[in-house]
């Protein structure tokens, strides 16, 4: 699988292997043992998270292909769009960024703040649009508008000579999904090194990008260790992410390395999302996320966001409290970013203080 990866065009980003340690305060505290995996500390800033590692992939083929300019979007809080605009400015191709804001939720930009305000600093070409929902993909004519506007900028740079890739939402570009083969393959190598085989790697599922290459090396490998993913948005059939889009991109990770897929019903069998702990809407704060990041602040001294990573590690530490994580079982947190998002606007962050 490794070498199947290596052959792979790539441009090196991040700093890898992340590191992976235990959490010993919170393993006593729920009679487990509990290690977390750092894809937040990836670089190649301060602030960073596991889209780096599909950025490797995807801006490694776009350099060997001439690409000058890469066209991301998201929400305005995006961690893949910051990821993608500091990969983009460390190997020295323009990026640009069309980001939503709900305006009725959370008002209008008074001031740059959290991920938006690094972008800033990066000095990345930015449009805005206000949606009314939530997460523009919510409703297709935001999704339409947000597309055409994208595709409009290429046209324009195109015509002065320039050669520009559209990156959609999260980073979910087919040349990216491999990328997370080799973060399974770590996590799996620095568990034996601890002494640990792992039952259990908790992450939190959005954009759908991370799992799919996971579940090709778990199939590769014949690893016993099981996917939970905790959902940031509805994961239903017929939702614009579900789960026969991981398995079609689990298919897609497993063509690129030349392994057989199995059939469908065998690679859906690998995916338990659970989507209680979405709350509210997408990017809204809650009880539960809330009280996560303090408890693992508290305990670890270690901080995950309110968007993604709360609420996954949320829904973990439900699931231990709940006996679906068995007494003794060795499980991984993959933390996956969002710190940046702590300094958000309250709406967002919630009452983590008090």
């Amino acid at each position: 699988m490794i070498n199947a990866i290596s052959s792979l065009p790539r441009k090196r980003i991040g700093f890898y292997p992340t590191p992976f340690h235990g959490l010993g305060n919170l393993s006593t505290a729920y009679g487990i043992r509990l290690f977390m995996k750092r894809e937040d500390l990836a670089g190649p800033g301060t602030i960073s998270g596991s889209k780096t590692r599909l950025s490797e992939f995807i801006l490694g083929r776009a350099l060997q292909d001439g690409v000058t300019h890469v066209i991301t979007q998201g929400v305005y809080l995006t961690n893949s769009g910051l990821q993608f605009a500091a990969a983009c400015r460390s190997t020295g191709l323009t990026p640009i960024l069309f980001l939503t804001r709900d305006a009725t939720r959370h008002g209008e930009i008074e001031q740059y703040r959290g991920n938006l305000l690094l972008n800033m600093t990066m000095d990345v070409e930015t449009h805005f649009f206000t949606t009314s929902g939530g997460a523009y993909w919510d409703a297709e004519e935001d999704l339409a508008r947000m597309n055409d506007a994208m595709h409009a900028r290429k046209t324009e740079l195109e015509a002065q000579g320039h050669q520009v890739l559209i990156v959609p939402t999260g980073g979910a570009h087919e040349d990216g999904f491999v990328a997370h083969a080799l973060t399974f393959a770590e996590m799996i190598e620095q568990a034996r090194a601890a002494d640990v085989e792992l039952d259990y790697v908790y992450h939190t599922i959005g954009t759908g990008t991370a799992l799919p290459g996971m579940l090709a090396a778990k199939l590769i490998t014949g690893s016993r260790a099981r996917f939970r993913s905790i959902a940031i948005c509805s994961y239903d059939d017929g939702d614009w992410m579900n789960p026969q889009i991981i398995v079609d991109r689990t298919k897609t990770v497993l063509d690129r390395l030349g392994v057989p897929a199995p059939d469908d019903r065998t690679i859906r069998a690998e995916i338990d999302v659970d989507q209680r702990f979405i709350g509210e809407d997408y990017a809204v704060p809650s009880a539960e996320s809330t009280a996560a990041i303090r408890e693992l602040a508290r305990h670890e001294g270690v901080f995950v966001g309110p968007v993604y990573t709360g609420k996954g590690l949320a829904g973990m530490l439900t699931h231990a409290r709940e006996g679906r994580i068995e007494p003794g079982s060795t499980v991984a947190f993959l933390h996956t970013g969002d710190t940046g998002n702590l300094f958000e606007i309250g709406q967002v962050v919630g009452a983590v203080t008090g």
